[in-house]
């Protein structure tokens, strides 16, 4: 008898015991490796400089751990998203950059912690879409094909691109570099799409590309040996390379605050929301030439924009 349990099945089942449908939360779903409405079609050209939010690592559930409590962690992102609905003028969007939670899929704490990371966005403004970037805590401690259907099937597609004024913005699933290098299929595709879009923007360039990811490409240069915290030496020989020829100007990942260039590619890495700089944000200006950020605390967070930067 086979007990298996389709993916699209095992996804609802864990909303459902999150009190959710698949499809009801304020998170933007990238469909066909595309967030609907941030397409080149309808943001190919740069028309004014703008803003957007980055928040690291939230880890619903981490303070109370082992009891079911995410009280703090959505506090915190609640007074987050109270200072994004009060700054002028209104980002373009809010990025959070894995883990979202605690737990694992296969933890029973899970469902709750989920639940109570996509209700604290309730109140954010509506023109202010959520963009989730996977991180090694939305997915099974034994990675599986089923526990990544899942995910997509709750969050929307791992993988994907969109438009905001003229740039391109790349998001990847770094674990595919990492821990789910065991799921060669997924592996193979991803880096072919990723590949497919780096030539195109050669062909026809955008203002130039962004890549949004939770582990960094790399922290101090792209030749720095192997670490926990980048992609293996191989691939960034391969692919580095072809980013530079793709014009992409920004790297954004997680983990500490810090920054540093190489060849052109500005390595930015944010520290997580309950890291030791302090609860708190990276807000950033993109121009037409250049990509300006700051680091904020909760008690020090701007609302005039443009006199930050």
């Amino acid at each position: 008898m086979n007990l298996e349990i389709p993916p699209d099945a095992l996804a609802i089942n864990q909303a459902q015991n999150a009190g959710k449908t698949p499809d009801e939360s304020n998170i933007l779903k990238a469909k066909n490796f595309k967030l609907p409405g941030l397409t080149r079609y309808r943001e190919g050209v740069m028309k004014e400089a703008f803003f957007f939010v980055q928040v690291v690592g939230p880890k619903f559930g981490s303070s109370a751990y082992p009891e079911e409590d995410c009280k703090a962690e959505k506090r915190r992102m609640e007074e987050i998203v109270n200072c994004v609905n009060k700054m002028e003028p209104d980002p373009r969007f809010l990025v959070v950059c894995g883990d979202f939670t605690h737990c694992k899929p296969d933890d029973k704490e899970y469902f709750q912690q989920v639940e109570n990371f996509k209700g604290a966005f309730d109140n954010l403004k509506s023109g202010i879409p959520v963009i989730c970037v996977c991180g090694r805590n939305e997915f099974d401690k034994e990675p599986s094909p089923q526990s990544i259907e899942s995910y997509r099937l709750n969050f929307g597609e791992d993988w994907f691109a969109f438009w905001i004024e003229g740039v391109q913005f790349v998001v990847l699933n770094s674990l595919y570099y990492g821990d789910l290098k065991a799921s060669e299929d997924f592996v193979s595709e991803q880096n072919e799409w990723l590949e497919s879009v780096l030539l195109e923007a050669q062909v026809n360039p955008p203002q130039f590309i962004i890549v949004i990811q939770d582990t960094p490409w790399f922290v101090s240069d792209s030749s720095e040996p192997d670490s926990n915290n980048n992609v293996d030496l191989a691939t960034r020989q391969i692919m580095v390379p072809k980013m530079r020829e793709a014009n992409v100007k920004a790297i954004l990942s997680g983990d500490q605050n810090g920054s540093s260039s190489d060849g052109g590619i500005e390595a930015i890495q944010t520290s997580c929301l309950n890291g030791s700089d302090g609860h708190g944000f990276r807000v950033f200006k993109v121009k037409s030439d250049s990509i300006q950020h700051n680091f904020f605390t909760l008690g020090n967070s701007p609302k005039d924009l443009n006199n930050e930067f």
